[in-house]
């Protein structure tokens, strides 16, 4: 084989790997869901997939031109600088940058060998020049520039990864098995299921030895990653936080952890992407009151959402909201730069409490889990100093100092229409200060995707002073919605990223100045 045309398959081979990077890293923000990813490379290659294209002719009809294989060296020499530059540019710009997991480390594996296979053909079978150069052409086209290697090696790797995913979940049963005097409490809902997990955590805490899902591990892995990782001996109760994407999610996170209750803090349109109907989530989530049920336990529910309210339980139940008929409820609520208060009522108990949480739901939130511990023994003392020391969960209404002495409010990880709809509410109480929005939208709401963003756009465009919409493509539905306002359009900046929407309000923000993150996409879905 030509020392050349060996170097330029090996050098297109190191390209791959390069390009297989930026794969890889969509796939895992897409947690490995076919649909997501897919969703994401139609999106990402659009029209520029033609032009990808005719460059390819372009460099087959040039690389013809010339004898020998030099021209093939130089050709690929360039590429593979060009995918090392754009891998490490790509990572030094992403919000979340690729995890390399042993599962990701993998799927480079399985690349590395599926590169290899054409090399070893062209040292088999000898073939002539040009059919060297346009086989060596497609090879190229094929894995230095196109998703197929990512694609090939996610579904040769798929087999592997459920027996990998099978052997964990029957490690998890295992010592789920040795700890049988544990409680298990479940938490789903479309929205408020991580913060009312960390504040029922929080509060029980104070008198039994609690573990909780960390961060937002809330499918089948994440708890079975938490009970392989962090479940100890002695643990008396484990608080589960229950995701789900497709109908039977739940189920399977109960069928391993057998929940002895549970809370449901909301249902809403979320994920219809994959849901395709409202019902299709109430039947989900309700899958935990199913297997709640199958242990005689107690379900704590939002009252004041219309689809928990509609759908009947078969087991003892809790109901706790805003309005008359829960059984906790709150009242005299006060807000403040600092947080709130207000009464926590249930019969015969009526006691208030502090927080710096902010908005109705962290109310909510706080009433589901205030409900749990009640009925786990644990002395209004001990909750009341539980809730003054709550932290705001990382990016959700969390009030931080930012630019120039002003105030941010962070809610930066919401992505429901319910709650983007609350966080412009919080933001209007900030009387006598400039306020400023910046959001991407929402996403995975399907057919009604546009309907809420078009909602969204009308409530900022009602309490925000200047609204920053992110990526020119998302924000149609928004920068509509504002238009039929009466806004100052001046005062709307469309912006491509986010990081661009930060340097242009850098200038804007000063110590009587509260801005609002609300929903920061991540990267598979900025455009």
């Amino acid at each position: 084989m030509d020392i050349f045309l060996f170097l330029s398959i090996l050098l297109t081979a190191f390209a791959t790997l390069f390009a297989v990077t930026r794969q890889f890293h969509m796939l895992q923000q897409s947690s490995y869901f076919p649909s997501r990813y897919m969703d994401w490379l139609l999106g990402a290659l659009g029209a520029r997939a033609f032009f990808l294209a005719a460059g390819y002719v372009l460099s087959l009809l040039f690389l013809f031109a010339f004898e020998g294989f030099l021209p093939l060296f130089i050709f690929s020499s360039a590429q593979a600088f060009i995918m090392f530059l754009a891998a490490l540019s790509g990572q030094k710009r992403a919000k979340k940058r690729l995890v390399f997991t042993h599962r990701v480390i993998r799927l480079y594996t399985t690349v590395a060998v599926i590169l290899f296979v054409p090399n070893l053909l062209f040292q088999i079978f000898g073939v002539s020049d040009n059919a060297a150069k346009i086989i060596f052409i497609v090879y190229t086209a094929l894995l230095g520039a196109s998703p197929l290697p990512a694609l090939s090696a996610a579904v040769i790797n798929s087999p592997i990864e459920k027996i990998i995913a099978g052997r964990y979940v029957n490690d998890a049963r295992r010592i789920l098995k040795a700890n049988p005097e544990m409680a298990v409490i479940g938490i789903t809902g479309s929205y408020g299921k991580t913060g009312t997990k960390y504040i029922l955590g929080r509060i029980l805490s104070e008198r039994f030895n609690v573990l909780i899902t960390p961060e937002s591990y809330n499918t089948l892995m994440g708890v079975v990653r938490t009970i392989r990782e962090r479940l100890k001996p002695g643990t008396e109760i484990f608080v589960a936080e229950m995701g789900a994407k497709n109908p039977g999610d739940i189920k399977e996170i109960c069928d391993l952890v057998h929940p002895d209750m549970g809370i449901i803090t909301s249902i809403g349109p979320m994920h219809l992407s994959t849901f395709k109907t409202v019902e299709n989530i109430v039947k989900t989530k309700f899958e935990l009151a199913g297997a709640v049920e199958a242990k005689q336990g107690k379900m704590y529910l939002c009252g004041d959402n219309e689809f928990i309210r509609a759908r009947k339980v078969n087991t003892q139940t809790v109901y706790y909201g805003s309005e008359q008929g829960n059984e906790i409820t709150a009242e005299n609520i006060h807000v403040n730069k600092t947080g709130m208060t207000f009464d926590i009522c249930r019969p015969e108990l009526n006691f208030s409490v502090r927080t710096k949480l902010l908005g109705w739901h962290s109310v909510a939130n706080i009433l589901a889990a205030v409900a749990v511990a009640l009925d786990l023994g644990i002395p209004v003392t001990d909750i009341q100093y539980a809730v003054s020391r709550l932290q705001p969960v990382p990016h959700r209404l969390e009030l931080k100092p930012f630019i120039n002495g002003s105030l941010l409010i962070d809610d930066a990880y919401n992505a429901n229409p319910a709650g983007s709809l609350e966080a412009a509410a919080v933001l209007a109480r900030f009387t006598g200060m400039k306020k400023i929005a910046v959001t991407p939208g929402l996403v995975e709401l399907g057919e009604a995707e546009y309907e809420h963003n078009y909602n969204l756009g009308l409530a900022l465009a009602d309490v925000a002073d200047v609204i920053f919409l992110v990526g020119t493509e998302r924000s149609k539905p928004l920068t509509q919605a504002i238009g039929k306002t009466e806004f100052n359009p001046a005062n709307v900046h469309v912006e491509k990223t986010f990081s661009d929407a930060l340097e242009t309000l850098r200038g804007m923000t000063d110590a009587n100045t509260v801005v609002l993150f609300e929903n920061d996409l991540p990267d598979n879905y900025e455009r």
